[in-house]
């Protein structure tokens, strides 16, 4: 055996959501029987040094007494976790002769961990260490066997599986076979094919239909009853079909929760109750966890009795409701999250919950009236695009109506395939309510006509400029639903309906 041997295997790691690579350079030279880990490891990677000895003997394989470095690189990037058990194991037995030759496993991203019987044990996190990566230039990436589904999802590199250290020798000589590409299981909410609603409910089924086609920030507001609640979930069901890219997503997110035993996903529907913390709601503590705003990515985020909300935790929405994704920092670190849900807020107008409504006579005072509604701030008022005050009355309530719920969901999937076709390629947007900045003018351009009627809306409405984009998207949005490759005028006319101005009952548009 030669004096100094060295080698590179790659390896990788997360922060928070983020993956990145880590080259795991392996250095054996004769000497003092030691083992080494540099490059900031944390506890769990030093206590790997005894785990993948006993792991590397009960393997069947000798372990070399001799003086054994292991740097990861970049130096200056503090890893965590138990993903790069498997590449320092791999990498001491090739430098050691104890795999056949083989050029192909230098250039092959490891990820494992070992149990003391030399077991590749699964780990949480493979699919978005693997989707992050994709572009880094390793020709295959091996992986625990019980991660397989969740790893040959991409499609984009071979992925071979291994359920134990000894496998290792068959990966060599090239004995095991890639995986095939794996499917997304997609599970969805069954919607019942007719209901009888209130005549008074019809407007809110149509901003709730506006808002679940578009992804567009919704708030209902109106007495104890109304059917808040009911609509809000009924949107659930009118959510489109997952897509591909937000398949991944959800799954990714999924895999950092749990050791996937499937690949099935749904939309999320979170629903936390008002005593929930601003952390627990955005995310952080000591651990730079996700929150509910992360889990919810793709799904929807509802809270019922907003107003009950401290006002703290409504502000720490204003980022991920404009951004779709929110950057947590502590002293630790800091780590950014995706959070593209869809809000819907239901709150009662004041706290007698009659206030402006046809059913009861309102018995708050003024200041009680404006303590109630004190959480919701102009800042994330201006964030929401859709709103409706359900005031219904008694003779109308009385008059139901039958409602075509699967005519109303498949004008929704029409629009969002409306949308994919058109925002897509161009943007990586999937959703009118998902675009920003220039991308609002450049994707949703207006008639000469309706360009004038548009911004003599704006000045007389003295919008904001998020509140303009706002008005041009849900247009926009109300378009896609009626299959109009222009926005009309009444499409215009509609939208402006449904902005949400301000929280003020007297500044608001009322259907």
């Amino acid at each position: 055996m030669e004096t100094c041997k060295l080698t590179k295997f790659l390896g990788a790691s997360l922060e928070g959501i983020l993956p990145f690579p880590i080259s795991v350079e392996i250095n054996i030279k004769r000497g003092i029987p030691r083992f080494l880990i540099t490059g900031l490891p944390g506890p769990s990677i030093k206590e790997s040094a005894d785990r993948i000895r006993i792991a590397i003997e009960n393997s069947g394989f000798e372990y070399s007494l001799q003086n054994i470095l292991v740097h990861l690189a970049p130096a200056g990037r503090k890893k965590e976790g138990t993903y790069l058990d498997l590449p320092i194991a791999a990498g001491i037995l090739y430098l050691t002769e104890q795999l056949p030759p083989s050029k192909n496993l230098e250039h092959f991203l490891f990820l494992g961990e070992l149990g003391l019987d030399g077991s590749v044990r699964p780990l949480k996190g493979i699919l978005p260490i693997l989707s992050g990566l994709a572009n880094l230039g390793f020709t295959a990436a091996v992986v625990p066997f019980e991660n397989r589904k969740e790893a040959s999802i991409l499609g984009k590199f071979p992925i071979y599986a291994i359920s134990h250290l000894k496998d290792l020798v068959s990966l060599a000589k090239g004995d095991i076979k890639p995986e095939l590409k794996g499917e997304i299981k997609i599970r969805s909410e069954e919607l019942p094919g007719k209901s009888e609603l209130h005549k008074s409910q019809l407007p809110a089924i149509r901003a709730i239909q506006i808002a679940s086609a578009g992804f567009h920030h919704c708030l209902l507001s109106g007495p104890p009853g109304a059917g808040k609640t009911m609509l809000a979930r009924m949107a659930y069901g009118f959510l489109p079909k997952i897509q591909e890219k937000e398949g991944i997503e959800l799954l990714g997110i999924r895999s950092l929760q749990e050791i996937l035993s499937d690949t099935e996903i749904e939309r999320p529907f979170r629903s936390p109750h008002h005593t929930i913390s601003d952390i627990s709601l955005a995310g952080g503590s000591s651990s730079l966890r996700m929150g509910e705003v992360s889990l919810a990515g793709n799904g929807i985020l509802f809270l019922d009795e907003l107003s009950e909300f401290h006002s703290r935790n409504l502000q720490v929405l204003r980022e991920p409701m404009e951004e779709g994704q929110i950057t947590i920092s502590r002293i630790r670190g800091s780590i950014t999250y995706p959070a593209s849900f869809l809000f819907i807020g239901a709150t009662n107008p004041c706290p007698c919950g009659y206030y402006q409504t046809l059913i009861k006579e309102c018995n708050c005072s003024v200041a009680s009236i404006r303590n109630y509604q004190s959480p919701f701030t102009g800042p994330f008022l201006d964030r929401i695009e859709i709103f409706y005050h359900l005031g219904f009355s008694g003779n109308t309530d009385a008059e139901k109506v039958s409602i075509n719920l699967k005519s109303i969901r498949d004008s929704i999937q029409s629009a969002a395939d409306i949308q994919y076709r058109r925002l897509f390629r161009e943007t990586g947007k999937l959703y009118n309510g998902r675009l920003r900045g220039e991308e609002v003018e450049r994707m949703i351009p207006l008639s000469k006509e309706c360009e004038t009627i548009f911004w003599k809306a704006v000045h007389s409405q003295k919008f904001s400029l998020r509140k303009v984009a706002h008005f041009r998207k849900v247009a926009r949005t109300i378009a896609d639903l009626e299959g109009s490759e222009e926005i009309l005028l009444r499409n215009l006319e509609e939208a402006l309906v449904f902005l949400n101005s301000g929280w003020s009952p007297e500044n608001r548009a009322v259907t």
